[in-house]
């Protein structure tokens, strides 16, 4: 996903938004809402302002909502204040005061500092303040004003509106069923698999090379740890999405954390019948998981062909577009919103400097869209298209083209608080204003018929480092162990929209991958388990060992033996109903056998297991692939618990 975190200037803030479902709009005509704490005065001045004036040395505090409180989070969630004018020197500054079920005061947050600022005051999310602040388990909060400067002077304010708007219901989003997706990209090769010096589908490969950096999968650095095109490793090794056990354990992994489908990052068709050989192998084993899958098309992939003309160019994305969705409806396993309406993404990053400025634009303009949406003969089978939060190109221009944006992480100016410093970066609070901006857009889309549909994202982190970006430098999203994953979570949560898209499953390059990895084990696969039960509201079953896929791939690549190649048949098996623990009491018994998790991957300070394909060398344990005498010593004949007695006999001896 070259350069996909982009740098964005929010022009399109909504300023206000009328339609809330759940507000508190006090014009301040009375001060009924109003307390003065100490040392001041609230006056009504009936112009629908209200003054609040120090009467006496002390600090000097008004509170506002302290006698019924406000409810935290899901209803009421933005705050803005308009401040009038200062009386005399008077200046202010403004607290949220949060409180637990008991409603007992547990924290306090100066949102603003002393000021005599009159412009409107925002703060985008009540509990993303709380959050920032290590305040958990709020209830309530209520607002305080406190002032500043000497007896008789003071602050007039205009309006205090608080708001957490609710989403509006379209048909479209009513009819959708409710599902997690996963953002994937089909890049990976290695010459195991793909021949040789096959690393990828860019440049030289994905695993191989960066814009700046280049990376050599076969050396190995002084610890033993192989050079590779990512800042984390994945806890099965680098792969090849040609290899039909590596996409049937992806599958496995989602299918047991709840995932219910794939988005797949693509672009060529016709000129990729490589990329065409993943894909339709990866929908066929999809199928037998029961898993969606979705087109996020890359609309500026014929961009950067030389001596094509921009209607040259528009014609074979049309093709692409064609292509992938047919191959995707054929195979069964297409995610439809409605009826037969699929589901259809697209990347779009407007460049006019890509190969020559008469292609203009690397991107599909919305004339050439609803060109391509008028070719299927009906509204029922047209498809839904969402394009990404932030390049959504003037609203009037798409209007009845695109059904809406999906959330996306943005990075902005600046890093220099990390080593090395990073051109781009972005922290919790960043992160929490990108979600904030993206809802105020979203519903306002809603509200004004530009769209009639949206889509919540979710993402772990981004760090693009072991490639040096995209661009002149590295780019970062610190994952605050975790914290970053949860606090996007919990805005799809509250969204409670029908989809959440996870960015991403496995962009080892820009580093943004949940899925397992040596640094973070089976982490995010277990956050998106628990958060992805909240956010479908079904009760959380108990979470099954996430392991067991990874075992059988591992297993898999070490033992041509039939006997141990049935058992992982008949556990994938199992995965596929969902009987994860007559899986897991199969997989264990061979991966304690074969000892799997003991392989050092590397050595040396700070070392981590893992496992990599073709490292057979398992600490002088038994390398099945050289041993032809297994399948005497073991007869079909023995159950699965019984082979342990003979597997320690043999071992022994």
């Amino acid at each position: 996903m070259s350069y996909k975190c982009l740098k964005i200037i929010f022009s399109f803030l909504i300023s206000s938004l009328a339609f809330a479902a759940a507000e508190i709009n006090d014009n301040l005509d009375t001060t009924t809402n109003l307390r003065p704490n100490s040392h001041c005065s609230v006056i009504a001045n009936g112009n629908g302002t209200v003054s609040m004036v120090i009467t006496s040395s002390g600090t000097a505090d008004v509170n506002f909502y302290d006698y019924t409180y406000i409810r935290y989070r899901s209803y009421y969630d933005r705050v803005e204040i308009t401040p009038s004018a200062s009386i005399s020197d008077g200046q202010y500054s403004i607290w949220i005061l949060y409180l637990n079920s008991s409603k007992q005061i547990i924290g306090q947050v100066e949102w603003l500092s002393q000021r005599s600022d009159t412009n409107v005051q925002i703060l985008p999310s009540v509990s993303a303040l709380a959050k920032l602040n290590n305040i958990n388990n709020a209830e309530y909060y209520f607002i305080r004003f406190r002032l500043h400067g000497s007896t008789s002077s003071g602050f007039i304010f205009d309006k205090i509106f608080v708001t957490e708007p609710g989403w509006m219901q379209t048909p479209l989003m009513q009819a959708a069923e409710k599902i997690v997706l996963v953002h994937e990209v089909p890049w990976y090769q290695t010459p195991e698999h793909s021949g040789a010096n096959k690393w990828g589908s860019w440049a030289q490969g994905y695993w191989k090379d960066g814009i700046y950096y280049s990376h050599n999968p076969l050396a190995r650095d002084v610890n033993g740890k192989p050079d590779i095109a990512s800042v984390y490793y994945p806890s099965v090794g680098y792969y090849d999405m040609n290899d039909p056990c590596l996409v049937e354990y992806h599958c496995q992994i989602m299918k047991m954390a709840g995932i219910g489908g794939i988005i797949f990052d693509l672009g060529k068709y016709s000129g990729d019948m490589s990329k065409v050989r993943v894909m339709t192998n990866y929908l066929n084993i999809m199928a037998q998981y029961n898993l969606k899958s979705v087109v996020c098309y890359e609309d500026r992939s014929h961009w950067e062909t030389n001596g094509i003309t921009r209607t040259v160019a528009v014609n074979r994305a049309y093709g692409d577009m064609n292509n992938w969705l047919a191959l995707f409806i054929n195979s069964g396993t297409q995610y439809f919103v409605s009826g037969s309406r699929p589901l259809f993404f697209m990347f779009s990053y407007g460049n006019d400097k890509i190969d020559n400025p008469d292609k203009e634009l690397s991107l599909l303009y919305p004339a050439e869209i609803s060109y391509w949406l008028n070719t299927f003969f009906t509204s029922e089978n047209r498809p839904v298209i969402m394009r990404q939060f932030g390049r959504w190109y003037d609203d009037a221009a798409y209007k009845g083209v695109l059904n809406g944006i999906y959330e996306w992480p943005m990075l902005y100016d600046g890093g220099a608080e990390w080593y090395p410093p990073y051109e781009r970066s972005c922290n919790l609070l960043q992160n929490d204003n990108t979600l904030s901006v993206a809802k105020d857009y979203g519903q306002a889309a809603l509200k004004n018929n530009s769209a009639d549909f949206h889509i919540s994202g979710v993402w772990p982190g981004f760090n693009d480092l072991a490639v040096w970006g995209w661009s002149d430098a590295p780019r970062y999203m610190p994952r605050y162990d975790g914290q970053l994953y949860d606090q996007t979570w919990d805005w799809a949560v509250d969204n409670n929209l029908p989809v959440v898209q996870v960015a991403t499953w496995n962009d080892f390059p820009e580093s943004t991958v949940i899925e397992p990895t040596v640094e973070f084990g089976n982490l995010y696969i277990q956050k998106t388990f628990l958060r992805g039960a909240e956010f479908k509201n079904i009760p959380v079953a108990p979470m099954p060992d996430f392991n067991v896929p990874i075992w059988i791939y591992k297993i898999r690549d070490i033992t041509t033996d039939s006997q141990v190649l049935a058992d992982m048949q008949t556990a994938s098996e199992y995965i596929k109903t969902g009987q994860y623990e007559e899986a897991s009491d199969i997989v264990s018994f061979w991966a304690n056998f074969f000892d799997i998790d003991s392989i050092t991957y590397w050595t040396g300070p700070g070392s981590l297991t893992a496992y990599r394909p073709g490292d057979y060398s398992h600490d002088n344990k038994i390398n099945f692939k050289d041993i032809a005498i297994i399948g005497q010593n073991w007869q079909n004949k023995y159950h699965i618990r019984d082979l342990k007695l003979v597997a320690d006999n043999w071992l022994e001896n």
